[in-house]
């Protein structure tokens, strides 16, 4: 990626679809510094993204994200890892690809499971078994597959090594800017 390209990355994709891992190895390859979506709206909140969902509810914390990340996508030579329903949507979606290059970090429904099922942090999978957690990953993903298409580039994210993940998006941006 040439030094002249300054705008912001985001990845999307789905929970476990490696968006915080990926993302900070990319973002120390490319000398971008590294955001995770997420931390911001915990430490703008004061409170776990568990905690917001339990008190004040899932609408009141898709609120917050939004203005939180609309924030965030003025910042340049950064890559932000978005939360898996952080692309709302197509306002959105418009936004962030008129403010950078959105990256839709696509990996399987088994590898998404296998990378979530123990996760007791994620507050749209607790409480529910294997089979209730594969519905609901299912539904979340059919849900929001028509925003992540639209990604200016799109990674297969299932590979093993993250490294390789993010090698896989500097070879498709490189791409995408000639």
């Amino acid at each position: 990626m040439s030094n002249s390209k300054t705008k912001p990355i985001f990845l999307c994709g789905m929970m476990g679809s490696g968006k915080t891992t990926v993302g900070k190895i990319l973002a120390d390859k490319l000398s971008f510094s590294f955001t995770d979506l997420d931390d911001i709206i915990e430490s703008g909140a004061g409170m776990s993204i568990s905690e917001i969902f339990k008190l004040k509810g899932e609408p009141e914390f898709r609120k917050l994200e939004k203005k939180l990340l609309f924030n965030a996508a003025g910042k340049s030579k950064m890559v932000i890892a978005l939360g898996g329903g952080a692309l709302q949507n197509q306002k959105i979606v418009d936004h962030l690809k008129l403010k950078g290059v959105l990256i839709f970090l696509d990996a399987p429904l088994s590898v998404l499971f296998s990378r979530v099922k123990n996760d007791s942090t994620r507050p749209i999978l607790q409480n529910k078994n294997e089979s209730e957690t594969i519905d609901r990953i299912q539904q979340l993903l059919k849900e929001r597959l028509q925003y992540y298409r639209q990604s200016h580039i799109t990674v297969n994210a299932g590979l093993d090594d993250p490294g390789l993940v993010a090698d896989s998006v500097i070879k498709k941006l490189s791409m995408h800017e000639s």
